[in-house]
């Protein structure tokens, strides 16, 4: 198996977690790291013996990198992957890919145009109950989909939006749905398919911030079923519940825990409850908060797989289309708070 040299760009809280899952990884090497504030860059490339570069032009002059994972402020993965996709670099870019729906289709576009391969983290999907549930919906298993209810009730607080400046700003984060709540999007349409109408509700309830911290959403999608969607950032002191349930005519299944990692509900026609395929990774630590499931080892590995012509490895990973409609979803979703009004998905 031929190793697939990797490039972290952005070496704050989620570039040293690619960095450092990266070294675990067979067939995957870390290349270089990059970041604009020099400290930042030197303290990784001492820590993994990489070279440091502190621009995306000097990494793209002088890296080797097959892929260029985009690791920087929401705001900045739009002109960050175009840049790298045009210099001749594969990329993997940090969830969400871009802001707006028309910046996400020039992004696999240009993937497209230059030969080159394109994903977004999203490790949630490779959690053993998310894999279960993605088994039982192909099997048809569940039936016809009627109800998905997603429940994101997490803590940011104070210290978190100051940690960073570009934090809770409308041009570098983009929004709550966007940051926090896109991995919990992700899912509610990797399960239920292309919506047909969102109505949404937003608003800033808590930290004195640009961006929504809490919203609740409907959705009906072209199947027939129907969508709840609520997500905050201000429950009390820390993350207490992260939950999909879905309900179909043969079954109903909730995924729960705090960060979708354990079955606290299965009822399926025929079935009895299967035991988990997969050891709990646990989340993503920052000390003062915990953010996703710490899957990006599995991401990385199914990338490496995919390099080497490992056929129908790519199941989890998010690219193409599926990228987009998360995108559109919430674009979608920002729209129909803002005018007050239900708005439809094409």
């Amino acid at each position: 198996m031929n190793a697939v040299k990797f490039a972290v760009l952005g070496y704050g809280k989620i570039g040293s977690r690619h960095a450092e899952k990266l070294m675990g990884v067979k067939g995957a090497e870390l290349e270089s790291v990059c970041d604009i504030v020099p400290e930042r860059a030197d303290a990784g490339a001492k820590a993994h013996g990489v070279p440091a570069y502190y621009s995306l032009e000097d990494l793209l002059a002088n890296s080797k990198a097959d892929f260029i994972n985009v690791c920087t402020p929401t705001g900045l993965h739009f002109n960050h992957t175009m840049v790298a996709l045009e210099a001749g670099k594969h990329v993997l870019c940090e969830k969400p890919m871009a802001l707006r729906a028309e910046e996400a289709v020039r992004m696999v576009e240009t993937a497209e145009k230059n030969g080159k391969l394109l994903f977004v983290v999203k490790q949630n999907r490779f959690n053993a109950p998310v894999r279960l549930v993605a088994k039982l919906l192909r099997d048809g298993k569940m039936g016809t989909p009627i109800k998905c209810a997603v429940n994101m009730f997490w803590n940011r607080n104070e210290a978190y939006y100051k940690s960073d400046p570009w934090r809770g700003t409308l041009a570098l984060d983009g929004g709550t749905i966007y940051t926090q709540a896109s991995h919990f999007v992700d899912l509610m349409l990797a399960f239920m398919g292309k919506p047909k109408t969102v109505f949404a509700l937003m608003g800033t309830k808590k930290q004195p911030i640009e961006i929504e911290d809490t919203g609740v959403i409907a959705t009906e999608f072209e199947n027939g079923g129907f969508g709840s969607f609520n997500y905050t950032t201000c429950a009390t002191n820390k993350n207490f519940e992260g939950s999909v349930t879905l309900i179909g005519t043969k079954g109903t299944v909730k995924i729960g825990g705090q960060y979708l990692n354990t079955i606290d509900h299965f009822e399926v026609e025929g079935m009895e409850k299967p035991e988990l395929d997969g050891q709990d990774a646990g989340a993503n630590d920052y000390g003062a908060y915990k953010g996703s499931m710490s899957n990006h080892d599995k991401v990385f590995a199914t990338i490496v797989a995919k390099v080497n012509g490992v056929p129908g490895v790519e199941e989890h990973l998010v690219s193409g289309d599926a990228a987009v409609l998360s995108i559109r979803f919430m674009e979608k979703a920002i729209e129909s708070a803002k005018a007050g009004r239900l708005v439809h998905f094409s």
